[in-house]
């Protein structure tokens, strides 16, 4: 059994941060002495260690999604279900990563003016979209609002082909690198014009000299660090079940 301040001292978490999981209801109850002071028990070590991991790195909110699954798990103390949700973070990740890849690639060539290879015949709901990209159906709605997608017809049911799902990940993935919709739909309005030497000139912010590829990259160092901690995440396993 451990006070706050030896619990603090153990996992590296400052006592009031530990405070705030046990608020948030990330923790199992915590036990009470007579004089009010808290008691932690190993269960509970092994969950602020989890915490610290799941908020300490870079998350979207697909992932922030499958990580709280892995809190959830840990606070019920139910291993088996931890460690299906470590192994399904790991993958998310793996699939964001490739992923971005993907429509880094596909943004390069698209800025190139270089023609986009053949797609799928595949179409998507607003529903599926969103659950893919990891944002809200309101999230497109608001893009479509502003002009970032194609127009459709009123009323109309929404399914997107393939090409729209990627231009949709590209806008999620400039959304993510800081650029501003009022920027992305100048860098989409003049690639679809053709005019490919301006719309690059919209990816580099003049006080940075950053281009796209440069956020990309800081953007996919992030997932490694997030997998990193990730990986951390699955090796506690052994240790929680002793």
């Amino acid at each position: 059994m451990y006070q706050i301040g030896e619990l603090s001292e153990l996992t590296g978490v400052q006592a009031g941060t530990i405070r705030f999981y046990e608020k948030c209801g990330f923790l199992e109850t915590v036990e009470r002495l007579p004089n009010h002071y808290r008691l932690y028990n190993g269960h509970h070590l092994y969950q602020v260690r989890v915490c610290r991991l799941v908020f300490g790195g870079f998350v979207n909110r697909r992932l922030r999604r499958a990580s709280l699954k892995i809190i959830e798990a840990a606070r019920n103390w139910d291993l088996d279900a931890y460690e299906a949700a470590a192994q399904s973070y790991l993958k998310e990740i793996q699939e964001e990563s490739e992923e971005t890849q993907k429509v880094i690639r596909f943004a390069l060539a698209y800025a190139k003016g270089k023609e986009e290879p053949e797609l799928p015949g595949v179409f998507y709901t607003k529903k599926q979209a969103a659950e893919l990209l990891g944002v809200t159906e309101e999230s497109i709605r608001n893009w479509e609002r502003n002009g970032l997608l194609p127009l459709q017809q009123p009323y109309q049911k929404r399914l997107y082909p393939q090409e729209v799902l990627n231009r949709m990940y590209l806008i999620r993935l400039l959304l993510d690198t800081g650029y501003s919709i009022m920027t992305i739909f100048r860098f989409l309005q003049n690639m679809d014009s053709g005019e490919y030497a301006n719309a690059e000139k919209l990816l580099i912010k003049p006080e940075e000299r950053e281009d796209l590829q440069s956020k990309a990259d800081c953007y996919l160092q992030a997932l490694s660090e997030l997998r990193q901690k990730a990986e951390a995440l699955y090796g506690m396993l052994a240790e929680m079940k002793k």
